[in-house]
């Protein structure tokens, strides 16, 4: 089992329940039935470690080699924590608008560990416990970062794993600077603002109304509705949303965009640029 953005644990909940067993039981035939068939010295059922003759003079020198299930099992565990510590903080980064949502979401990952560090499996296998106080050392950080934390107001676009965000935040950016462009800004840029992060010059916006001296707000507030509409982006941004604007876009001439609840009341259902917004969200 694979852990998931939504639960960033599940590798491990059933790692060490059912698979770490089986994996053992794969090293212990590994090594004295299949690799060292009678040549074993020494086995060590409580570490789990085997001492085995060298019947491989000429790649080691020594004259018995020392196999550990902790040593075989790092590759794997190591990998799991990596991918569990990405979803871990693509979840807080998610919810750090909302102070309340960030020490739920470390309560939640907290309760989830616990039980965890209690599993029988942690006992009979210490060397597990290291790879679990990261990812508790990773909630501890963001969740005590939260505690006087004043958020970023940029994008977290939503997707199951960070490098599936990444492709998704790319292909947009790419979308949207087709010619005719409907943003100018770096690739960087747009990844930052779109992944909680702070931003240096943001995104100018260019679809202009009628009256071309002026941005289309209305077409900037269609293509976010969408989004959150979609799911790209979280529903929990709807009321500080033109907070998130301002901090984010910029009119077609780089200054800042004003009177966005006057635009949103004045909207009507067919802003400018509609149906290329519409073939945009609809490419991711």
């Amino acid at each position: 089992m694979e852990s998931t953005a939504e639960f960033p644990l599940a590798f491990f909940d059933w790692y060490l329940e059912n698979e770490i067993h089986r994996d053992l039981k794969k090293f212990y035939t590994d090594i004295t039935e299949e690799l060292y068939f009678n040549n074993t010295d020494e086995i060590d059922n409580v570490n789990h470690i085997i001492k085995v003759l060298n019947i491989h003079h000429d790649e080691v020198a020594s004259e018995y080699i020392t196999f550990s299930f902790e040593h075989s099992s790092k590759s794997k565990l190591k990998q799991e924590v990596k991918r569990a510590k990405e979803f871990i903080e693509l979840g807080f980064q998610k919810r750090f608008s909302e102070k309340k949502e960030v020490r739920a979401y470390a309560d939640f990952l907290r309760i989830k560990l616990n039980s965890l560090f209690s599993n029988s499996a942690c006992k009979e296998f210490p060397f597990l416990l290291s790879y679990l106080e990261q990812l508790d050392s990773l909630i501890d950080q963001y969740s005590k970062q939260s505690t006087n934390y004043s958020y970023t107001p940029s994008f977290v676009f939503i997707a199951k794993t960070p490098e599936e965000q990444l492709s998704k935040i790319k292909t947009l950016y790419k979308q949207l600077h087709e010619k005719p462009s409907v943003i100018s800004c770096s690739l960087e840029e747009f990844i930052n603002a779109f992944t909680g992060k702070e931003i240096d010059e943001g995104i100018n916006w260019l679809i202009t109304g009628k009256n071309k001296n002026y941005v289309s707000k209305p077409s900037l507030l269609y293509f976010l509705d969408e989004l959150i509409d979609k799911r790209f982006l979280s529903r929990s941004i709807i009321n500080d949303l033109y907070k998130f604007i301002r901090y984010v876009f910029r009119d077609h001439k780089g200054n800042e965009l004003k009177n966005l609840k006057q635009s949103r009341e004045a909207m009507s259902d067919n802003p400018a640029s509609k149906d290329r917004i519409d073939i945009i969200i609809s490419s991711l």
